[in-house]
């Protein structure tokens, strides 16, 4: 990821002016380098406020930073976020067509914006009516899919 940045930071200073950088460009370029590894250690160490703050900061110099656009997704989704973790992860898309893991991450955020609308239904049904029985299935479905495999179904996926 941190590789990915260094080339984005190359691209924008070779695209900005044909000189040499400047020695205010080198040290803007390093002060987002931190701010990149202070955004990863933040993340990985679940300080997600943080995290998104100094995210927003390195896009804000390198909008085009599909990695930061993908870990404000996930910051997104674990925080409740769906909508802009959705938007978040269509950037990143945009950026990097053939990332494989965005596109899974949006399939997820649906599944859970999904299990929340029909959980609604749920609530709001006669429970009596044809509808309440497609919504029950339809939910223990989704509610099955995003259950945590047990010992015994990893063995055997294996």
């Amino acid at each position: 990821m941190v590789r990915q940045l260094i080339v984005a930071l190359a691209l924008v200073g070779l695209t900005a002016c044909s000189s040499a950088p400047s020695q205010e460009e080198h040290q803007g370029n390093q002060q987002i380098l931190v701010i990149q590894q202070q955004a990863e250690h933040a993340y990985k160490t679940a300080m997600l406020d943080q995290a998104e703050s100094l995210y927003i900061e390195v896009l804000k110099s390198v909008p085009n930073y599909a990695p930061a656009w993908f870990r404000l997704g996930n910051i997104y989704t674990r925080t409740g976020r769906h909508d802009a973790a959705i938007n978040a992860y269509l950037k990143c898309l945009e950026l990097e067509p053939k990332n494989t893991k965005a596109l899974y991450n949006i399939s997820l955020v649906r599944i859970k914006q999904s299990t929340r609308v029909l959980q609604q239904a749920q609530r709001q049904a006669d429970p009596n009516s044809v509808v309440t029985k497609q919504v029950n299935a339809l939910l223990n479905a989704l509610n099955e899919l995003q259950r945590e495999p047990t010992p015994k179904t990893k063995q055997a996926s294996l």
